[in-house]
């Protein structure tokens, strides 16, 4: 029932969010996932699974959102790009992203109840 959220170095200073980034030359979108979680925090991730998706307000992104669970490691963020990561219970979360945000959906577990319907 844990969920690992971190605040970005560059932006938003008062919100914990989802880790994001980039698909690479030649990566499948499942490397990508584990790649960044473990560039950002250190941390080893398994059991990647596709979630949802939401379009990205600059031109031709898309966010796409994951959901994995920890394989190892301990958290050791990369200072150029998370100010600070954590581990935090489901049930007494941070200011997080708003409602409607895909990393909002993601962090709240509403793409799991909109997939039962």
């Amino acid at each position: 029932n844990s969920v690992l959220l971190a605040r970005h170095a560059a932006r938003n200073q008062d919100t914990y969010a989802c880790l994001a980034g980039f698909l690479e030359h030649g990566e499948t979108l499942e490397q990508c996932v584990a790649r960044e979680v473990r560039e950002e925090t250190g941390i080893e991730i398994k059991n990647i699974r596709y979630v949802g998706s939401q379009s990205w307000p600059f031109p031709d992104q898309f966010m796409l959102a994951f959901r994995a669970e920890w394989a190892s490691g301990e958290i050791d963020v990369d200072p150029k790009e998370i100010s600070e990561a954590k581990w935090f219970d489901r049930d007494n979360l941070p200011n997080t992203p708003p409602r409607g945000a895909v990393a909002w959906n993601l962090i709240h577990g509403t793409f799991e109840a909109s997939s039962k319907k």
